[in-house]
C-alpha cells in the first residue's frame, strides 16, 4: 500500500482520463455503427434506373445491380462495372445541376437549332512543303527520302 499512497494526488486525474477515453470510444463506435447502417440502407435502395454519383464525382445511371458490383451507364452505350463501395450516393434530380437532352420530357424545337457551317477543306500538305523550298519539309511531306530540292529546269 505504500506505493499507492504516493499516487494519491494523481488518482483523480487517472480516473478522469480513463472515463474520458471510455466516453470517446463509446461515441466513436456509435457513430461508426450509424454510418454502416446508413451505407447498408443506401446499398439496399439501389435499383436499376436510379441515378448515382460515384466516389470520383461521376454521375451515371444504374443498369444492373448485383450483390457486390453494379453496372453504371455513364452515357448511352458507355457502361462500366464498379463495386458497390464506389457508389457514393443515390442522387435525386434536385442534386444534379444539369439536365441532358435524353432526360427532358419535351424535345427541343427544330427552329432553335443553329445551322452549321460547311466544313473547310485543309490545304494539301505536299504543295505547301514543296513551295517552301525546305528539303526536310518536302521529304517529310512526300515520305520519299530521296527527294531533293532541285531547281526546275
Amino acid at each position: 500500500m505504500p506505493l499507492l499512497a504516493g499516487l494519491g494526488g494523481l488518482m483523480p486525474m487517472v480516473i478522469i482520463l480513463i472515463v474520458f477515453l471510455g466516453l470517446m470510444s463509446f461515441t466513436t463506435r456509435r457513430n461508426m455503427k450509424k454510418q454502416q447502417a446508413a451505407r447498408k440502407d443506401m446499398e439496399n435502395s439501389m435499383v436499376e434506373g436510379a441515378r448515382v454519383m460515384l466516389t470520383s464525382g461521376i454521375f451515371g445511371t444504374l443498369t444492373h445491380v448485383g450483390d457486390k458490383q453494379a453496372i453504371v451507364e455513364l452515357a448511352p452505350g458507355a457502361e462500366i462495372v464498379v463495386v458497390k463501395q464506389a457508389i457514393n450516393k443515390v442522387v435525386s434530380p434536385a442534386d444534379e445541376e444539369f439536365s441532358f437532352a435524353g432526360e427532358t420530357a419535351e424535345p427541343a424545337p427544330v427552329d432553335s437549332v443553329a445551322p452549321q457551317a460547311a466544313p473547310v477543306e485543309p490545304a494539301p500538305v505536299e504543295s505547301a512543303a514543296a513551295e517552301s523550298g525546305d528539303p526536310v519539309a518536302a521529304q517529310s511531306a512526300t515520305g520519299d527520302p530521296t527527294t531533293e530540292n532541285k531547281p526546275s529546269e
